[in-house]
């Protein structure tokens, strides 16, 4: 999220609505003009260096900013259109199930594939000189835009009856182009080696794409134990996915044994990943104060990162009997992140569970108004996983509980969900 939010905010007047990381092994990345960004896991597994994965990204940065999408015709917008309203449908769908969401994504991409002719050559030309521009603004090595798609080239050859369309099938890659590109990274190449060589942050960057990359082949399961094992001696990435390996395993041991060399980092929250994976274990253990202290350490330290906040919540919902002030604490760490991107998902059905525990602590008006709330953020979680009806139905019984409650503020809030759903309702 970082990356992208850096890399767009060099090209793009308004910051990125959000990353969607898919689950599929297939090397492809996209942007839409919504503000979405999506980066397939086989992207992050089969990118060599961080700045491959710029690379990409850069490019799809630039057929927003350059508006090539809005100058494909009606027919095309039209098919972009059915790209987003899909797009969005899968991912709401991969929070209940991640196996539909998934076909979901699968089949629409497929489908627009089929019906809608690529970027044309010299769309793709501009996107490789704007995103060539972008990186060297970011500070990227440029010679890896054209090295990441010969690679892409050569591993993604378009299959007649293939289910899930790949990077080159929307992106062309000719021998022309691909020349031309090399060309032109050739101009940036000694401004590019003067700042690798000054730059105090390619350790870091070797650091953070090893446990990207890693990360990615662990939620993928495109690696097994035995491979992890053996990644481990060379990789500190691998060593934290093999600790999650074990975790996930209940070798609580060999998790924490895995983890030993990270002591220092964990403890002074130099390695944020792995102050994570230690919380993780110890909330597996049933350490739940101990994962609490950790997390709420390292965002206090990194306020900014959603991750964070979504790992300490759970934490404290973990425990099975949370405190109030915990609960509110929790609380008060998602009501922002609900307000940037009303569309999080995994933000409102982490809402209504603290709002389910809150109400089971609470006595009188504060109760009931809790349990307006549940339903409330639930009704939120519904809706963005267009539910419509079910939505107007849980809106409905907490207009019930909110004239109880003779609320008058919280009645309106409700009025406003309401003709929210029921506007989406018609559209539909």
């Amino acid at each position: 999220q970082g990356i992208t939010g850096q890399l767009s905010a060099l090209a793009l007047p308004e910051a990125p609505l959000g990353l969607v990381i898919i689950n599929d092994r297939t090397i492809n990345a996209f942007a839409i003009p919504a503000g979405v960004f999506g980066v397939n896991l086989g992207l992050l597994d089969k990118a060599r260096n961080l700045d491959e994965v710029a690379g990409v990204l850069s490019h799809e940065i630039a057929h927003v900013s350059q508006r090539h999408y809005q100058n494909r015709g009606n027919e095309k917008t039209k098919q972009l259109l059915m790209q987003m309203g899909g797009m969005l449908a899968g991912i709401a769908a991969s929070k209940a199930d991640s196996g539909a969401g998934i076909a979901v994504m699968a089949g629409t991409q497929a489908m627009v594939a089929n019906n809608a002719a690529a970027f044309s050559r010299s769309q793709e030309q501009e996107a490789d000189r704007i995103g060539m521009q972008i990186m060297a603004l970011g500070g990227y090595d440029v010679n890896a835009m054209p090295n990441f798609f010969a690679l892409m080239n050569q591993q993604n050859q378009v299959k007649p009856n293939a289910l899930i369309p790949s990077f080159v099938l929307s992106h062309p890659l000719t021998a022309d182009r691909l020349s031309e590109a090399r060309l032109r990274a050739t101009t940036y190449r000694q401004a590019t080696a003067i700042q690798a060589q000054n730059d105090s942050g390619q350790y870091y960057r070797k650091t953070l794409f090893d446990q990207m990359q890693w990360r990615a082949r662990y939620f993928t399961h495109s690696i097994n134990k035995n491979d992890l094992i053996i990644a481990s001696k060379t990789s500190n990435g691998a060593k934290l996915a093999l600790a999650m390996q074990y975790i996930d395993e209940r070798d609580f041991s060999n998790a924490q044994k895995t983890l030993l060399p990270f002591a220092s980092q964990i403890s002074d929250l130099s390695n944020p990943l792995a102050v994570i994976v230690q919380a993780t274990l110890d909330t597996a253990q049933g350490q739940h104060a101990q994962a609490i202290t950790r997390l709420t350490a390292l965002h206090n330290l990194m306020p900014e990162r959603r991750d964070i906040r979504l790992y300490l919540t759970d934490s404290v919902l973990a425990k099975g009997t949370p405190t109030q002030s915990e609960l509110q604490t929790s609380a008060n760490l998602l009501q922002p992140l609900s307000r940037q991107n009303p569309r999080d998902i995994q933000v409102w059905q982490r809402l209504e569970q603290i709002s389910q525990q809150l109400a089971k602590i609470s006595t009188g008006n504060t109760k009931t108004l809790q349990e307006i709330n549940v339903l409330r953020y639930r009704a939120q979680n519904e809706f963005w996983q267009n539910n419509l009806e079910a939505a107007v139905t849980t809106l409905t019984q907490a207009k019930k509980l909110a004239l109880i409650l003779n609320s008058q503020a919280i009645l309106a809030t409700i009025n406003d969900q309401l003709r929210q759903v029921q506007s989406a309702n018609q559209y539909k």
